[in-house]
């Protein structure tokens, strides 16, 4: 079975170039309006969803806390042999887990202070990586010294006049 390829649309002249733009600023403003619709279709359906779960969440949220508080109240009798009860709709029960946390007066800039004193970088977290940025000031001798150098490059851009719209009721 052969393939058949596309016609491409070829720009002879400036004239063409032209008519070629002015159509590309009909097809956006095209998309922007299907964009559009699209995102109100969007947060209409957001917005009547969250209507309709904000009642049953809450109402959710008020049996959780509701069966959390009893088993609170009957913690010794209901788990005395097991960490968990199962009860047909679901399990309840409690989990044993350990976190770390701030002694009180104690805050997270000081703690980072002391690591740093104490040389326990293990307890510090962070991301390196090559900061491009800073590298653009840097003159090649530096560059070509850490093994990057500096490359110039022509990106083809097309840029779109977009014209406000006229504002409803405007004068």
């Amino acid at each position: 079975m052969s393939r058949i390829k596309p016609d491409p649309h070829v720009v002879e002249d400036r004239a063409q170039a032209e008519c070629a733009l002015a159509e590309i600023a009909a097809l956006d403003r095209k998309l922007d309006g299907i964009s559009a619709a699209m995102q109100e279709s969007i947060d209409t359906a957001k917005a009547r969803a969250s209507q309709e779960a904000n009642p049953l969440m809450a109402r959710r949220k008020e049996l959780a806390d509701a069966v959390a508080v009893f088993a609170k109240l009957n913690r010794q009798t209901l788990f005395a042999k097991a960490k968990s009860v199962d009860l047909g709709f679901g399990t309840i029960g409690f989990r044993a887990s350990t976190r770390i946390v701030q002694i009180r007066g104690v805050t997270a800039e000081m703690t980072l202070e002391r690591l740093h004193q104490y040389n326990l970088a293990d307890g510090i977290r962070t991301k390196e990586e090559i900061n491009k940025d800073a590298a653009l000031g840097w003159p090649d001798e530096r560059l070509e010294l850490v093994g990057m150098r500096r490359q110039q490059v022509d990106a083809f851009f097309i840029e779109i006049k977009k014209d406000p719209l006229p504002q409803e009721g405007a004068a």
